[in-house]
């Protein structure tokens, strides 16, 4: 079973613009990795601010291998302070499964 993960992120405004690059790169580069099922990036239509990371991965390794990638760390020190609060990260479970 793969792991799906949604996570929102509660953008700075004044550094919107940018961290909607930076996410639209990092998510170019994780879709060539060979454990990243989905990572798509999408801004939300009912928050401005908001963006929302929808994941699927293959397993637990295939994200330890992408959180050590050199350009995740780059993402992260680009967006370090963008954000208005810590990042929501949902680890998702199928209802009945």
């Amino acid at each position: 079973m793969t792991i799906q993960i949604v996570v929102t992120f509660d953008v700075v405004p004044e550094r919107l613009e940018a961290t909607l690059a930076a996410f639209q790169e990092l998510a170019e580069h994780t879709r060539r990795e060979e454990g990243a099922l989905r990572f798509d990036a999408f801004r939300s239509q009912a928050e401005e601010h908001t963006v929302v990371l929808v994941e699927d991965w293959a397993d637990q390794d295939a994200i330890d291998l992408h959180m050590k990638e050199e350009y995740t760390a780059a993402f992260l020190a680009e967006v370090d302070g963008a954000f208005r609060a810590p990042a929501r990260v949902h680890r998702l479970a199928e209802i009945g499964g």
